[in-house]
């Protein structure tokens, strides 16, 4: 949220003395991101516990590994963390399912281990949502020749960075190397830094929030999952991490309250869409992927394709967020999911699985993961 809405806060509230140190991030929500598994004797933990690194939708962590069968990792959606309202048809998800794969391949490479995939072992989900069968079965064999593949390098270095971005323009270099990042089967990665085009993009971009932020039901879900203060998210490592010194006192004053976070008219969703807006309005350059269908397959691959672009572009110095809202499948978001398709020229059944800002940005810290037992089965 930003700075100068809490300010206000805080001087209505009489506030005058700083207490430095309220309610900072707790070490064990981000301490997955140190050392990541180390100490770890089985294979397949060590390249889980660097997989649980990836992005996922709102922070979700939608995934569960089960490694009951020796050498196997069966992985599937933890179809408790869902999204139904702003995610219905679960495709948002799935691309984070596919982004913590790809990831545990990297790993699994990294340490001489081969990971054979099998996508979608017991079937293809329904189109309406998915289910308990398993997303991807990964096998590990022990294999001398293998190379680490160069990205992995810059998993530490990978965040969502929703900040305001410089002015610096990418290159057609920089362009070209995340769109050889990103190719996986059935996708294209594609850019615009023309002044015109980034600018209906934004606008287009700046609609979606509104609609998203004002959507009594989105907003409740996305309210829902952000935890207040450093033990809500010491306890649930997941979701949207409310800490530091505004949030402290701005719990004091009850702003933070659960009732008060999920009005769309109150002081929360404001300070959230002012964020947003201003950090959409601070965009030089989109990238967004294009895939030829909508299938499963090609959105489990959609994620795949992401985290590979997103570390692509963590390794020449440069932040992304994704931008979902646009892309979300609530009836309320259909004409500007429409609008978005026309301009950047999709016509079914190609569709955009993924649009992104691109730009310069101080990076921020890490954001609180689950530790590995939290959703490892064995």
């Amino acid at each position: 949220m930003k700075r100068r809405s809490w300010m206000r806060v805080l001087a209505a509230g009489g506030v005058t003395t700083l207490l430095p140190g309220c309610d900072t991030m707790p070490a064990a929500a981000t301490a997955p991101w140190h050392e990541p598994g180390a100490g770890e004797t089985d294979p397949r933990r060590r390249a889980l516990a660097w997989a649980l690194l990836a992005p996922s939708p709102h922070n979700l962590q939608s995934w569960v590994a089960d490694l009951r069968e020796p050498g196997l990792i069966r992985l599937s959606v933890d179809l408790q963390r869902l999204l139904p309202a702003a995610d219905p048809q679960n495709r948002q998800v799935l691309i984070g399912c596919g982004a913590f794969l790809e990831l545990l391949c990297l790993a699994a490479a990294a340490q001489g281990q081969r990971a054979d995939v099998t996508l979608l072992p017991e079937g293809e989900y329904a189109a309406g949502g998915v289910d308990a069968r398993p997303f991807a079965s990964v096998r590990l064999t022990a294999d001398a020749g293998l190379r680490p593949d160069p990205l992995f390098a810059a998993v530490p270095l990978r965040r969502s960075n929703r900040a305001p971005y410089g002015e610096r323009m990418p290159d057609a270099a920089l362009l070209a190397t995340l769109a050889a990042a990103a190719r996986r089967p059935g996708l294209t990665l594609r850019a615009s830094t023309e002044p015109a085009p980034v600018r209906r993009v934004c606008a287009l971009a700046a609609a979606g929030c509104r609609v998203e932020f004002g959507d009594a039901a989105t907003w409740a879900e996305s309210a829902g999952l952000m935890r207040v203060g450093a033990a809500a998210v010491a306890a649930e490592p997941s979701g949207f991490a409310v800490t530091g010194l505004q949030a402290w006192f701005a719990r004091r004053l009850g702003l933070l309250d659960d009732e008060t976070r999920r009005r769309t008219d109150g002081v929360v969703a404001h300070a959230a869409l002012a964020a947003a807006l201003d950090a959409i309005g601070h965009t030089p350059a989109w990238v967004w992927l294009v895939s030829a269908d909508n299938s499963r397959r090609t959105q489990i691959e959609a994620g795949r394709a992401y985290l590979r672009t997103d570390l692509a572009a963590a390794q020449q110095g440069w932040a992304l967020h994704p931008n979902s809202q646009l892309l979300q499948e609530f009836d309320a978001m259909a004409p500007l999911y429409q609008r978005l398709h026309a301009e950047l020229g999709v016509a079914a059944p190609a569709r955009v699985q993924m649009l992104v800002r691109l730009g310069v940005a101080p990076r921020p810290e890490p954001a609180p993961r689950r530790p590995l037992g939290r959703f490892v089965r064995s």
